[in-house]
C-alpha cells in the first residue's frame, strides 16, 4: 500500500540493554492505592444475568472481578506475583502469567481457589487452542506448549531471542513478537518489525497480523503470508494494538504520549487523549476500554466518535484488558462456558 518496507533487525545486544532500560521504567511507575471500579464486559448478555470483567492487576498482584451491576462490591483475587497477561480455559477459570516466579496462576473466579504451576523460565504472552496453552519463554528463547490435561508440557517450539507476545493464527501457526530481534515470527519466518515489538494482535477474520515497536514508534499490518500491508508511524512508544470486532479500525497504546491511536484501513490515525500510561486495550462493539498502568484506571472510549466517554477506577496497575472475561448467571454467554458466578 505505499508503505515503506520496516527496518532490519537491530544487534542483539543492543537489543537486550532496550529491553532492560524498558523493564527497568516500568517497574519505576508510581504505585497508588487500588481502587474499586467496574468496567462494562465485551458481550451482550440477556436481561436477568450479570457479567463480570477480569482485569490483571500487575503491581498490586492480583485479579479483579469487576460486576457492572455493582460497581461498590468488586472482587480482588490475591496472587503470588503480578500477573501479565491472562487467558480463559475451557472449564471457565482464568490462567494467568506470573513472569517473575516463572510459574502460571489458574484461577476459579467463582470459589477464589488459586492453582500455581510451575514453569520456570520467563513466561509470559499466552495463547489456547484445542487444549493446549502456549506460553512465551523469554529466558529460553521460546514458547511452550502445556496439555491443560495434567499440566504435562510438549516440545517446545523455538521462538527467537526474546518472544513476547503469542497469538494463534487460523492455519495452527504461531504469531510471535521477539523483542530482542525487532522481529515478527510468523510459522517460523522472521520478518523485521520497528524496534522493540511486545505485542501482536490477529484480525477478526484471521487474514491479518498486527504488531508495534515500542521503540520503534510504528505499527506493523502483515497478511497471513508473511506480505506487509502497511506501515504507520505513530510515535509515542506503542505497547499493545488491537483490532475492531469488525476489523476495521486498529487501536493503539502510547504509553509515552498518554494517548490511544486509531487506525483505519488506509493508516489513517486518530488520537484519543486518555493520560496516564495506557497499556491493556479491549474492544466491546465500538466501545473501547483502555488499561492505564500509572493510575489503576478504564477509560471508557467512544472508538466511532474518538472521545472518552466514562473513566472507571480498577486498581494499582491496569494491564492485558484485551483479556477481559465474561461471565454469567446461566452459565454460557455468546459459546463461552462459565462458572455460575454470584456476588
Amino acid at each position: 500500500m505505499g508503505w515503506p518496507a520496516p527496518r532490519s533487525a537491530r544487534g542483539a545486544a543492543r537489543a537486550l540493554l532496550i529491553v532492560a532500560v524498558a523493564l527497568l521504567l516500568a517497574w519505576s511507575l508510581p504505585v497508588e492505592a487500588a481502587p474499586h471500579g467496574v468496567a462494562a464486559p465485551g458481550l451482550a448478555v440477556p436481561e436477568g444475568e450479570h457479567r463480570l470483567l477480569v482485569i490483571a492487576d500487575l503491581r498490586g498482584q492480583a485479579l479483579l472481578l469487576l460486576d457492572p451491576a455493582a460497581p461498590e462490591a468488586a472482587r480482588r483475587i490475591p496472587l503470588p506475583g503480578g500477573p501479565h497477561e491472562l487467558v480463559l480455559l475451557p472449564d471457565g477459570r482464568v490462567a494467568a502469567s506470573l513472569e517473575q516466579s516463572g510459574t502460571l496462576a489458574v484461577v476459579d473466579p467463582g470459589s477464589g481457589a488459586v492453582e500455581i504451576v510451575s514453569l520456570g523460565g520467563v513466561p509470559h504472552g499466552l495463547a489456547l487452542r484445542d487444549g493446549v496453552l502456549h506460553v512465551t519463554d523469554r529466558e529460553h528463547g521460546t514458547v511452550r506448549r502445556l496439555r491443560l490435561d495434567g499440566w504435562i508440557e510438549e516440545a517446545p517450539i523455538p521462538a527467537g531471542m526474546w518472544p513476547h507476545a503469542v497469538a494463534l493464527l487460523p492455519d495452527g501457526g504461531l504469531a510471535v513478537a521477539d523483542a530482542a530481534t525487532s522481529t515478527l515470527r510468523i510459522a517460523g519466518r522472521a520478518l523485521a518489525t520497528s524496534e522493540l515489538p511486545e505485542t501482536v494482535a490477529i484480525s477478526p477474520d484471521g487474514t491479518r497480523i498486527a504488531t508495534a515497536g515500542a521503540f520503534g514508534d510504528s505499527v506493523e499490518v502483515f497478511d497471513d503470508a508473511g506480505t506487509l500491508l502497511m506501515r504507520v508511524p505513530v510515535g509515542g512508544r506503542p505497547v499493545r494494538v488491537a483490532f475492531s470486532p469488525a476489523g476495521d479500525q486498529i487501536a493503539v497504546a502510547l504509553s509515552a504520549q498518554g494517548t490511544v491511536a486509531l487506525l483505519d484501513g488506509r493508516g489513517g490515525v486518530r488520537r484519543v487523549e486518555v493520560g496516564g500510561l495506557p497499556d491493556g486495550l479491549h474492544y466491546d462493539g465500538t466501545t473501547l476500554y483502555a488499561g492505564d498502568l500509572s493510575a489503576g484506571r478504564l477509560m471508557v472510549i467512544d472508538a466511532r466518535a474518538a472521545r472518552v466517554t466514562e473513566v472507571l477506577g480498577a486498581g494499582s496497575e491496569v494491564r492485558s484488558t484485551g483479556t477481559m472475561l465474561t461471565l454469567a448467571h446461566r452459565g454460557v454467554v455468546a459459546g463461552l462456558v462459565c462458572p455460575l458466578v454470584r456476588q
